[in-house]
């Protein structure tokens, strides 16, 4: 038993941590025509990858598929208001998403997915579970 304690502490402090450790990133850079989105893995280094871009009028075609350049960023021009989803994917595994939203004036703004949410409410779960485990063990051991 106490080594199970001990595995889902571990588990719930570190899996948060671990679940961007490794991650790809996808972030607006400017918000005028054209846009810029750069595409990094977590520590902060570049990633070469392509980007699938789908415009509100045809979702179940692509408007653009770009690839980043050495810097990571990769540039298009929307072309109409509405949601659009940018899907980076580096060949490796690694996926990012990001949704856009353009208004009539043509300006670009980040739209959060309510999926972000949920997450992050996932990982700090997790991490509260972890904590409350670990300092189970802890009193457990005082006891003994």
């Amino acid at each position: 038993m106490k080594g199970r304690l001990a595995l889902v502490a571990a588990l719930g402090v570190l899996l948060p941590a671990g679940l961007r450790a490794h991650g790809l990133t996808l972030a607006l850079v400017t918000s005028e025509p054209p846009v810029a989105v750069r595409c990094a893995y977590a520590n902060g280094d570049p990633a070469a990858a392509e980007v699938l871009v789908r415009s509100p009028a045809d979702a179940g075609r692509y408007f653009a598929i770009l690839r980043t350049d050495r810097h990571g960023v990769a540039r298009f021009e929307p072309d109409q208001a509405g949601q659009w989803r940018l899907v980076a994917d580096d060949g490796l595994g690694h996926r990012a998403s990001l949704r856009l939203s353009v208004d009539r004036a043509g300006a670009v703004r980040r739209s959060v997915a309510p999926a972000i949410f949920l997450r992050l409410g996932l990982a700090l779960a997790l991490a509260c579970i972890g904590l409350f485990a670990w300092r189970c063990r802890i009193r457990r051991k005082g006891r003994a």
